[in-house]
């Protein structure tokens, strides 16, 4: 067997959801997803915002993009497809995918919106 590397997705062990790096244009290798920018890292920084205050270079609409720090305080992990847990094939086949809910988001800020396909529904 040749080894083609590993697929990888973040998952919210807490709540039970995940977000697909496909889905904000990156690739699933870790480091393919891991040295992106305003993708999958993007996503993640947001979901894990924690902030009761705004500021410069913040993102700007937290109220109304509920999404936004919602994964905070939550137990998160990056896993692989390799991984003898089998927990990619579970969130993948049972948890929530929520990438779609954080690119709609991503119409909160100008920079994000720009560079990303525009999302009209959070579902």
């Amino acid at each position: 067997m040749i080894n083609m590397g590993q697929y990888f997705i973040i998952v919210n062990m807490t709540k039970k959801e995940f977000i697909h790096p496909h889905k904000f244009g990156d690739g699933l290798k870790l480091m393919e997803f891991g040295c992106s920018s305003n993708g999958t890292m993007t996503a993640l920084a947001l979901l894990l915002r924690q902030s009761s205050e705004g500021g410069g270079g913040d993102f700007p609409c937290p109220e109304k993009y509920k999404i936004v720090g919602s994964w905070a305080g939550d137990k998160i992990v990056i896993v692989g497809d390799y991984d003898e847990s089998g927990l990619y094939d579970i969130a993948i086949k049972t948890f929530t995918d929520i990438s779609k809910k954080v690119l709609y988001a991503f119409n909160g800020d100008i920079f994000l919106k720009n560079g990303k396909e525009i999302i009209n529904r959070s579902d």
